[in-house]
């Protein structure tokens, strides 16, 4: 079958030869003379009775007189050789090769007889490149020249030009002087072209054929040159190509110098480096056509033997600059052996590939050959036999066919594989990012239990670690939440591929967004000493936006630039712009080279080695702020910082948030269904719920689910004022939106913190996302619960109702919890005091009676009903006191010593029990625990804003273990539970705890502030 096929294309090569012959045979049967025309004879040619058509050229050929050595004299009419004395001979036109000459100049004249009955007068003779310049004279008069005729070397100028005259004869014949001379070559000035006559209008004809043909390899050849640098702009930026724009303008040159030498007059060279300049051009153009052949080749592309082709041109380069004109004749025959052997050479590999390969690719590279092969067979042919072919465009035309084709086929095939491919990456990249997102999902479960129990270790205060696994746990934490960051991108980034990810736009307040995400981000900075800080100006525009996606975009640039920033800053500027928003991140990192930010837009590419992301966190926040119908852009100057800056339309003043439009009426169906008596654990209570949020409206939807009748509803859109509230009155719920301008809601969380537990006012978080690192923020931050906007009616208000009977429980525990510690006091107090009432009964009666008067004082106060009340008088508390230590001082005596400083006019509320439980420590774990007894001073100053109560002893103090258990509420042992409780019930009513200063064997300080009011 091999066989077969290889007999079968070898077939096709000879067909498409034999065409391409055929068309040549045409193309000269065309421009040759027909066998019908005369022949000059002795210097004249007879065209009197000459037959054919007007519309065609006649070839003067035959023998001309030659005069050689003179100029014959341009003046004599005689026009026959008698009328000369000069020696001369006959020279035939076009010159045989055995013809030659010695004089380096001389005369060739010929006589034209016309017919009788012509009634045109209109004549034109085209005289072909001469070596190296001619004259010429019609009638005696001179009509054309080409160069500058002499008899001597000084005087002559070459130029071997062809050129055309038109001229009007009335005579019945026409005498024709050509004047020759050639003192550049060594070469005789024979003429070995023809030289053409006819009518004006065969004359006109004949050269709009030639002049045709020349413009079709002409533009044939500018067109490929153009189409390669086409390439090279768009498609391929290699050298290569380069080479061909340039190659493609060399055969171009060579093709016009051939049809007209003049063309290099505008150089202002003389004849011989002219002629070295149309040699190299020549080489040149062989040169390109042998590398151009070479590139086209697949399986013999690298084959050696094009390298030391390769050095033969450069080195007949070489020689062709160099050498005098003398010896650039002989060279002539070098080069042509050089250009058939390199020609044939690539011809035959080509035909070779494609009878091996037999690809249809492949026969249009024999195609090119072929045509080439065409062409220096004739012209080998020319070379031979002297005769003048005019210029033949079908060898162009097939071998820019061939190539054409053989690149459109390239192309085609080129594009079949590309697109195979690309449908099998396709496939594989929708393989990837199911895997991906399939292992996304299945990494959750187990992500989210690795960070809950690593954070369970961490926060458990009975864990003994050490500072070094203590920091190493916190970082395996954060890189678990950066995992999980991971896994969002991921889920997020294919959902944005297949076009599945749907915006909630709506009127969002940015500058809450912007501080919402910096408090989330404080959690994963890992101690880095940067200053994240928001000038976005206090009254800036709402943007129209998904606030989820919103939090999103900041989040993902934010942690970038915190990722690459080591110290310094991260700046947020908003500013608007025709109607919209622009939005700038400037820090003061690591910044970005070319290089990396080209890679920034390209998924799963780190602009880094080792980085720990995958490289799509921009890329996400780019395609989620082209969903708004914003842009992305960069600027980034390496160790200087970044600037990434986006936009997005600004919300207008009638923009409504649909979602809680369609929210506020689910919420009064649901409402409508529920029983409110069976949501609350505790009847005829009236509860306060405050509500933070910056949106008017949002406010209004919720506040509209709690009933009047069981809740006081107080809402506020200022973080700033919330807090004051906090302070200033009590409250049973506080609802707050984690996204708030200025002062986030987290920020606001972690500032009640400081002032109540999470069973002393619960809270209820509002947040737009839950995933983990949101939810987590929350909840770092002191939150009780959290619900997700768009909120669910019933579900707020459940889970709200759950929140403020928790508090109601816990509040019953804390009166439990007082009187419990009373229980804990008494019971030891009461055996001993009446001990010692027992024994004064017998020794002194009258301490007796005293010691029981004070003693019924003490369980007067100590079982009143205020002692469960928030606060007490002051006055209420000192009488407890006393009479507490006159039982003690009758019971240890000396060992008790009492001092007292006491400003008067003090007119103050405190807890229950506090000052007493003070006391009480200070005696029995203090100035009792020494032999010798001690001194116990209770203090009580009035100052300006507040009222500072102290208890100080000098007893045996507190370790610096026990201490720090104290202040940090470490609640492993059962001891300090009186002060433990004294200092919870400080820091939720007043937001602050006992500062308690103690040194070893020298006494303790234990303060307390009291603000007025």
């Amino acid at each position: 079958m091999l066989r077969k096929a290889s007999t079968q294309h070898l077939l096709i090569i000879i067909a498409i030869f034999i065409v391409l012959t055929f068309l040549r045979l045409l193309w000269l049967n065309y421009f040759l003379p027909s066998t019908h025309q005369p022949s000059a004879k002795d210097g004249v040619v007879n065209i009197n009775n000459l037959t054919t058509s007007e519309e065609e050229v006649i070839s003067l050929d035959g023998g001309w007189i030659y005069y050689p050595g003179q100029f014959v004299n341009a003046e004599n009419k005689g026009g026959n050789k008698e009328s000369h004395s000069n020696t001369y001979n006959i020279q035939n036109i076009p010159a045989l090769k055995k013809e030659r000459t010695t004089q380096p100049y001389g005369t060739y004249q010929l006589r034209i007889l016309l017919p009788n009955t012509s009634d045109n007068d209109r004549y034109a003779i085209r005289i072909p490149a001469i070596s190296t310049a001619s004259n010429l004279y019609i009638n005696g008069k001179l009509v054309g020249k080409s160069g500058k005729v002499a008899d001597n070397a000084e005087d002559h100028e070459g130029q071997a030009a062809p050129y055309t005259v038109y001229f009007t004869n009335t005579q019945s014949e026409i005498n024709l002087i050509l004047h020759v001379s050639n003192f550049d070559t060594p070469t005789s000035p024979i003429i070995n072209k023809r030289i053409l006559f006819g009518t004006a209008l065969a004359m006109t004809h004949h050269q709009l054929i030639v002049g045709l043909s020349l413009s079709t390899i002409v533009v044939m050849l500018i067109i490929f040159s153009l189409f390669s640098i086409l390439v090279y702009l768009f498609i391929y930026r290699k050298s290569i190509v380069l080479l061909f724009t340039f190659g493609f303008l060399l055969p171009l040159a060579d093709e016009l110098i051939t049809f007209d030498r003049s063309l290099l007059d505008w150089l202002h060279m003389n004849y011989v480096w002219s002629y070295k300049l149309s040699s190299i051009i020549f080489l040149a153009a062989s040169f390109f056509f042998v590398q151009f052949m070479r590139v086209l080749l697949v399986k013999y592309h690298n084959t050696k033997t094009f390298q030391w082709i390769f050095a033969c041109y450069i080195l007949n380069a070489i020689l062709t600059i160099v050498l005098p004109m003398p010896w650039l004749i002989p060279r002539k025959n070098i080069f042509f052996v050089l250009y058939l052997v390199s020609f044939l050479y690539v011809v035959v590999l080509a035909l070779r590939e494609y009878l091996e390969n037999q690809k249809r690719s492949s026969a249009f590279i024999a195609l090119t050959a072929i045509g080439t092969t065409n062409g220096i067979i004739w012209g080998f042919i020319k070379s031979v036999y002297v005769f003048d072919i005019p210029v033949y465009p079908f060898d162009y035309l097939f071998i820019m066919l061939g190539f054409s084709s053989y690149w459109f086929k390239r192309f085609h095939e080129n594009s079949q594989q590309i697109q195979n491919l690309v449908t099998k990456l396709q496939h594989e990249d929708a393989l990837k990012d199911e895997f991906l997102t399939s292992n996304a999902e299945k990494l959750w479960s187990p992500m989210n239990r690795m960070i809950t129990l690593g954070q369970s270790i961490y926060d458990n205060p009975q864990n003994k670690l050490v500072t070094e696994d203590e920091k190493n746990l916190k970082h395996l934490i954060d890189i678990g939440r950066s995992m999980s960051f991971t896994l969002n991108n991921i889920q997020d980034f294919t959902r944005l591929k297949e076009g599945d990810l749907h915006l909630h736009t709506q009127s969002v307040n940015l500058q809450g967004a912007v501080y919402g995400v910096f408090d989330i981000l404080r959690f994963i900075a890992n101690g880095k000493q940067i200053h994240m800080v928001s000038l976005v100006p206090p009254n800036f525009p709402n943007v129209l936006a998904d606030e989820n996606r919103l939090i999103q975009i900041l989040f993902n640039i934010l942690h970038n630039a915190l990722k690459y920033t080591g110290e310094g800053s991260i700046e947020i500027i908003a500013r608007e712009k025709q109607h919209m928003a622009i939005i700038h991140i400037r820090d003061t990192g690591q910044g970005m080279d070319n290089f990396v930010q080209s890679l920034l837009y390209s998924p799963y590419e780190q602009g880094q080695e080792y980085d720990e992301g995958i490289g799509i966190g921009l890329l996400i926040s780019k395609k989620l702020i082209e969903l708004h119908g914003g842009t992305l852009n960069i600027q980034s100057i390496p160790n200087k910082g970044s600037n990434i800056y986006f936009t997005l339309p600004l919300a207008d003043e009638s923009t409504q948030n649909k979602e809680y439009a369609t929210f506020n009426a689910q919420a009064k169906t649901q409402l409508s269904t529920t029983n409110e008596q069976e949501l609350s654990m505790v009847s005829g209570k009236h509860f306060r719920i405050l509500m933070i949020d910056d949106d008017p409206m949002n406010l209004a939807t919720m506040k509209s689910i709690f009933s009047i009748s069981e809740y006081e509803i107080t809402t506020v859109t200022s973080s700033e004022k919330a807090l004051a509230l906090i302070q200033q009155e009590a409250w049973d719920l506080v609802i707050v939106d984690a996204m708030l301008p200025y002062i986030s809601g987290y920020a606001v969380i972690q500032k009640i913190r400081k002032q109540y537990s999470l069973l002393e006012l619960p809270i209820l978080l509002l947040t737009i996302r839950k995933h983990p690192e949101d939810v987590y923020t929350g909840f770092a931050y002191g939150a009780n619960d959290y619900v997700t906007k768009p909120i669910n009616a019933l579900e707020l208000k459940v889970r709200s109702r759950a929140l403020i009977d928790l508090k109601y429980s816990i509040q019953q525990r804390l009166h439990l919890e007082s009187a419990w510690l009373q229980s804990q006091i008494q019971p030891h107090f009461l055996f001993n005091t009446l001990n010692t009432i027992a024994s004064l009964s017998t020794i002194d009666t009258d301490r007796m009676i005293d010691l029981m008067h004070h003693f019924g004082e003490y369980l007067h106060a100590s079982f009143d009903v205020r002692n469960l009340q928030r606060v007490v008088p002051l006055q209420h508390e000192l009488d407890l006191v006393r009479s507490y230590l006159y039982i003690k001082q009758q019971r240890f005596g000396e060992l008790i010593q009492i001092e007292w400083d006491i400003d008067e006019t003090i007119q103050i509320d405190i807890p229950p029990i506090s000052l007493q439980t003070l006391v009480e420590n200070a005696i029995r774990h203090g100035i009792l625990k020494k032999e010798e007894g001690g001194t116990v001073c209770i203090r009580i100053k009035d100052f300006t804003t507040y009222v500072s109560i102290s208890v100080i002893d000098d007893g045996v103090g507190i370790s610096p273990t026990l201490l720090e258990e104290l202040q940090e509420d470490y609640k492993g042992t059962s001891s300090g539970i009186g002060i433990r409780n004294t200092n919870l019930r400080l820091k939720r009513i007043y937001g602050q705890q006992l500062q308690i200063q103690s040194t070893i064997n020298q006494g303790t300080n234990v303060t307390f502030h009291i603000p007025k009011d």
